[in-house]
């Protein structure tokens, strides 16, 4: 779903000329929106404040202490005024979604839970879900363990319910309403200290979320805009584009990069410098973390909502790309909006959904023939066993601790990741968000290839390590090897380059 996303294409004239009608009083209307309205949900309520349309300074000095590299600086001009969540979304607010569609979110239907709170970290278990993130929470605590598909679902159900266009906020809508007019590392000031003041980190939260609203807000008057949950973007990761900006979004991922989208504001899992607000974080859209949840905005002007709120339908591949947005959204009332969410999207849907199950029952006879394959020239002992929406990782003991990035083909569409090997005698899970039809290594990030037992006659050497940069986001270093050879669980399929993006964000 997206209500504030349409496509490049010129909308007819028809339609425009009915928006016009229709924009004339609610432009009226609008001249003077209120600065904070309620959304009734039935036994819960969203309160949103609104956020001036403006110009501000993107991005972070060179000076700024604790700064990342893609934070460069660049002046963007936001041309419409929203509404934005005052919290991040609850498990009371979510949970009343659930209650009314029935949704299922990825880290439920999926074969291997979410990543969840252990007492020492995140690690990955089947009952780790929303509901049980593996720490308490109440009704005020903010929602975890969702996708950027969940949060997507959640809006759409909002924007039929209520008749007001809900969506995620873009990254540059998310910055400018974090700082509310300043300019400094955090809203609150430059000093370390001010971390503190505003939001919950790894410094002050213990081990896990806290209630919302109990720090202190911003100008616009925003709570936890820093701290206790990252925050779903719409935009896919990539460097900003040079120059001033106006409404950006990074609507498709970087050219040879990895599909993952922007998460924002920093954590109770993290330090406090990734409360700053040009501190910008990233992850696969189907990653599903107890640090991970999501605020929304709003469109200023409502209609009648849609008779019913139909429930979600069946999840779709994580990380759908959306169109390009264009001021069209800006013409066209919310009403017409929820109508083609609703009727057009639906028949779309079932198409995606025949087209998926057949894919996916192809991957699945395809994995039937391909249980467990080693190949020639790999690492002796590594095998990969596709099963439901992941692989397991079977290696041995001496490779433990190593990073392996691996790529996939799940419904036809490769998509790359990176995992730590983890010590268990039985192998781990890793989560693709589908049946793999096929599973390769492109690259071991350790040196324990080379001392293995068995690596010398009949193994390839792996190359020289490159050693690279690390990354101050993510997990792992930037150095590692390269196998000449792959190991597949899938015979024919050709040797790519590989896989030079970040670490995994876990």
């Amino acid at each position: 779903m997206q209500p504030f996303a349409s496509t490049r294409r010129r909308p007819p004239k028809v339609l425009l000329a009915a928006a016009a009608v229709v924009l004339v009083p609610a432009a009226a209307a609008a001249a003077d929106p209120p600065p904070a309205v309620a959304v009734d949900l039935g036994s819960v309520k969203i309160e949103l404040v609104l956020v001036k349309a403006g110009r501000f300074r993107q991005g972070s000095p060179p000076q700024e202490a604790g700064r990342g590299d893609d934070e460069a600086l660049r002046d963007v001009t936001l041309s419409r005024d929203v509404y934005m969540g005052k919290y991040p979304v609850t498990v009371g607010q979510f949970a009343r979604f659930v209650e009314e569609t029935g949704y299922r979110t990825e880290a439920e239907v999926g074969a291997s839970g979410g990543f969840g709170f252990d007492g020492k970290g995140l690690s990955q278990r089947k009952e780790f879900t929303w509901r049980t993130p593996g720490f308490p929470q109440t009704d005020q605590h903010p929602v975890t363990l969702v996708t950027f598909k969940d949060a997507g679902e959640f809006t759409r159900w909002l924007t039929q319910r209520t008749g007001r266009a809900f969506d995620l906020p873009t990254e540059a809508q998310w910055e400018h309403a974090y700082r509310a007019g300043t300019q400094t590392r955090f809203y609150a000031g430059d000093a370390d200290s001010a971390a503190a003041l505003l939001g919950w980190f790894k410094g002050n939260a213990g081990s896990g979320t806290r209630p919302v609203g109990q720090k202190q807000p911003n100008a616009f008057g925003l709570h936890d805009m820093g701290g206790n949950v990252y925050e779903w973007c719409r935009d896919f990761y990539g460097p900003y584009a040079p120059g001033p900006a106006v409404d950006p979004e990074q609507t498709s991922a970087p050219a040879g990069d990895k599909p993952r989208r922007v998460l924002r504001g920093g954590s109770w899992l993290k330090d406090a410098k990734h409360l700053r607000a040009a501190a910008r974080y990233r992850n696969d859209p189907g990653s599903r973390n107890a640090d991970n949840g999501f605020r929304v905005v709003a469109a200023l002007e409502a209609s009648a909502p849609s008779a019913a709120a139909p429930a979600p339908g069946a999840p779709g591949p994580t990380g759908a790309t959306r169109p390009a947005t264009s001021s069209f959204w800006s013409t066209v009332s919310a009403g017409t909006i929820a109508a083609l969410v609703g009727g057009g999207l639906f028949v779309g849907s079932v198409v995606v959904g025949l087209v998926g199950a057949l894919a996916s029952r192809g991957a699945r006879r395809k994995v039937g023939g391909a249980r467990r394959k080693l190949v020639a020239g790999a690492p002796p002992g590594v095998t990969f066993r596709p099963q439901g929406d992941g692989f397991w990782l079977k290696a041995p003991p001496h490779l433990y601790g190593a990073t392996l990035h691996y790529r996939c083909f799940v419904n036809g569409v490769m998509r790359r990741g990176s995992v730590p090997i983890e010590r268990s005698r039985r192998g781990q899970f890793v989560y693709t968000g589908g049946a793999p039809s096929s599973v390769e290594m492109e690259q071991l990030g350790s040196a324990a290839w080379a001392a293995a037992p068995g690596a010398g006659r009949g193994a390839a050497a792996p190359v020289a390590a490159s050693r690279g940069r690390r990354s101050g986001r993510g997990g792992g270093g930037g150095g590692g090897h390269r196998a000449r050879n792959r190991i597949s669980s899938a015979p024919d399929v050709d040797v790519v380059a590989p896989f030079r993006g970040y670490p995994s964000a876990y």
